[in-house]
């Protein structure tokens, strides 16, 4: 996949991978052995059928390709952006082994692009499903719903609709109008958006299940995990969710500051890079060693030719100045049989801005006003505790990704129909 030169890379937030044109989409694409039995479609949490696809791009028919894939996977404008190819469908590529993999992802953002991103609301059936959360869950589940005939009200608590697509991602990886671009096309299938509608707050959980004929929450895992050590409340110091939401399009500097980022996944890559484009020296922090890292492979060659400093098997222990912060000590870990253990030894680094991105949890306020009261919800593959109300997304999946919480929007579709179908049976 082309990309901007690095140095331009760092001194915006526009996309930095530039996209094939058609002649290079078709020579990727021709690439492909076409495998009797393709172990890239296996790789794919979604299923998408990638060997039927890429044939339709090699013969120049993109509006065929973009049909093939959205059999499966109704967004591959944010998928052939963000997946984590390298361990999905190009992992398991059979030219992988020896070569170079075909460029799946690429070939699949490019057909989005390239191809007619079109798909049509079904003969309505007089059944309303309420979506809690625009992200990649709602938004999948709101075009399998509409397509199947389902009214979709989609409620976001924040102002911008996307929900971690639009907020929690850099512009540099995605940008807004990919999002927009979507957006646009459910409106005009009519999925109505109810945003700054907070559910759990402004909107009770149990006033929808009351409203509407199912529920589906799809609210993500969009809240940082908190942690307590000395100096934690210094200026300076952000967690990773409010910190992206503040800067992660750009429009500000902070030129010139030095800055440290805590966690070793992709949202402290995420931090990372963003904070290199915002003027900052960067170094991350991990408390383990950079094979242990879990982040995207191709996400971390990136960082480091962004020249992010990586320092490796440092665990925090304080953050250090007098009302700013002025230097975050660690301690040093060692490998002690197959384990990271924290020695006696310290080692500070000075920094002006420090971005902790060491976990992630869901907003559990969104049961407010059921008999959970806040309680975690209790989940069984797509089904809550709570009679009518489904989950999609982070809620029911372990793998935190896109095209994961996309799939699990699927079978919660499916579950959802199978539970309305079952009322009208019993004639409720």
């Amino acid at each position: 996949m082309p990309l901007l030169p690095v140095e331009e890379r760092i001194k915006s937030f526009r996309e930095i991978e530039l996209g094939y044109s058609v002649e290079q989409a078709i020579k990727e694409a021709g690439r492909c052995l076409q495998c009797k039995e393709p172990l890239c479609e296996k790789g794919c949490p979604a299923g998408v059928e990638c060997k039927a696809f890429i044939e339709q791009v090699m013969l120049g028919e993109f509006d065929k390709a973009v049909a093939i894939i959205q059999e499966k996977n109704p967004l591959p404008c944010f998928t052939g952006r963000v997946c984590a190819e390298e361990v999905q469908c190009e992992g398991a590529c059979i030219l992988a082994k020896k070569k170079q993999a075909v460029a799946i992802k690429a070939l699949e953002r490019f057909v989005a692009q390239h191809g007619k991103n079109e798909w049509k609301a079904g003969k309505g059936n007089g059944k309303k499903v309420a979506i809690v959360g625009s992200g990649p869950a709602g938004m999948a589940a709101a075009v399998e719903l509409r397509k199947n005939g389902f009214s979709a009200t989609v409620f976001e608590a924040l102002p911008l609709l996307g929900g971690i697509l639009s907020w929690g991602i850099p512009g540099y990886r995605l940008g807004k109008e990919c999002v927009e671009r979507v957006v646009k096309e459910m409106k005009e299938n009519k999925v109505q958006f109810r945003a700054k509608e907070k559910v759990g707050e402004a909107k009770m959980l149990s006033s929808l299940m009351q409203d509407f004929d199912a529920v589906l929450l799809a609210i993500g895992e969009g809240k940082a995990k908190k942690i307590k050590l000395p100096g934690i409340e210094k200026q300076g110091i952000l967690y990773w969710d409010g910190f992206l939401q503040g800067f992660g399009r750009g429009g500000k500097s902070l030129n010139g500051k030095k800055a440290v980022v805590l966690g070793g996944g992709n949202t402290a890559i995420d931090c990372a890079r963003t904070l290199r484009r915002l003027g900052c020296t960067v170094t991350v922090a991990y408390r383990k060693n950079m094979p242990f890292m879990p982040c995207n492979k191709s996400e971390l060659v990136h960082a480091m030719e962004e020249d992010i400093e990586f320092k490796m098997q440092l665990a925090p222990q304080a953050f250090l100045g007098k009302e700013s912060l002025e230097m975050v000590r660690f301690k040093k870990m060692a490998i002690e049989k197959e384990r990271f253990v924290e020695t006696e030894e310290t080692e500070e680094i000075e920094a002006d801005v420090c971005v902790l991105a060491v976990g992630q949890e869901y907003d559990a306020t969104v049961a407010n006003g059921t008999e959970l009261q806040g309680k975690e919800i209790k989940i069984n593959g797509c089904k809550t505790e709570l009679w009518g109300v489904f989950a999609a997304g982070d809620l029911a999946n372990e793998e935190k990704t896109v095209v994961h919480s996309i799939a699990s929007a699927k079978k919660a579709v499916e579950e959802i129909e199978l539970y309305l179908e079952g009322k009208k049976q019993e004639g409720i």
